[in-house]
């Protein structure tokens, strides 16, 4: 239960950086499972699970108003079930494990980008009811109180999105190990080689130099972090 609510806590701090702060691309799933798998204490597999993820999602664009799903929910899912799922089991089917856990974090994407768009409609009619009061104390009070809510809201949403999905998730990778079998040959190997995958489209995807800057702020940040925990 600690380490649900962490996550929760985690996918609550990532989505006000992805839609209502700074954007560092922490919220992405190379990223968010990073902070996953230290906060539940299986860098490796979450890592394997947020690059499987981030491989799908890098190939996304938003074209003609769609909208890419939900990475951060989807992430954090995936790699929370991941971790979960190896805590409770200790199964040492890794590339099962992943794949199962990788198949909830797409879902839950879908999901989370459903359900965030619903609540941020919701949101966005209570923010049109703002009016800036002529009293100048007044008005700066209401105003930090729209902004704060409107942020605080983005957070809570997809907490609770993962609060709500992520026992979900960990049941069905449970069930897709028991039904699966052994793992499939060079599914091994596919993990191995999916890192360097990984990085290859993450450069190719940030090429500009005005976008690799970005790309270059959000590793240094995955490595300071690791260093200092």
């Amino acid at each position: 239960m600690p380490d649900l609510l962490w996550i929760a806590i985690i996918a609550g701090l990532l989505a006000l950086d992805d839609r209502a702060g700074w954007q560092s691309l922490l919220g992405e799933p190379v990223f968010s499972s990073l902070l996953v798998g230290l906060a539940t204490g299986h860098v490796a597999t979450a890592l394997r699970c947020g690059v499987a993820l981030q491989l799908v999602w890098l190939s996304i664009g938003a074209a003609r108003g769609s909208r890419r799903p939900n990475v951060v929910v989807g992430g954090v899912v995936g790699a929370g079930a991941a971790c979960l799922a190896l805590d409770r089991t200790g199964d040492p089917r890794e590339p099962v494990l992943i794949a199962a856990a990788v198949f909830c974090g797409l879902v839950a994407g879908e999901a989370g980008q459903w359900l965030s768009g619903t609540a941020g409609r919701l949101r966005e009619r209570w923010l049109d009811g703002f009016r800036l009061p002529t009293e100048a104390n007044v008005a700066s009070r209401n105003l930090v109180i729209y902004t704060v809510g409107s942020a605080l809201a983005v957070a809570l949403v997809d907490a609770l999105v993962v609060l709500a999905a992520l026992p979900v998730a960990v049941a069905v990778t449970e069930f897709i190990m028991d039904r699966i079998g052994p793992a499939a040959p060079g599914a091994s190997q596919w993990l191995m080689a999916l890192p360097a995958l990984a990085i290859a489209t993450i450069v190719h995807a940030f090429a500009a130099r005005s976008l690799g800057r970005f790309a270059a702020l959000g590793a240094l940040i995955a490595v300071v972090t690791v260093w200092l925990l």
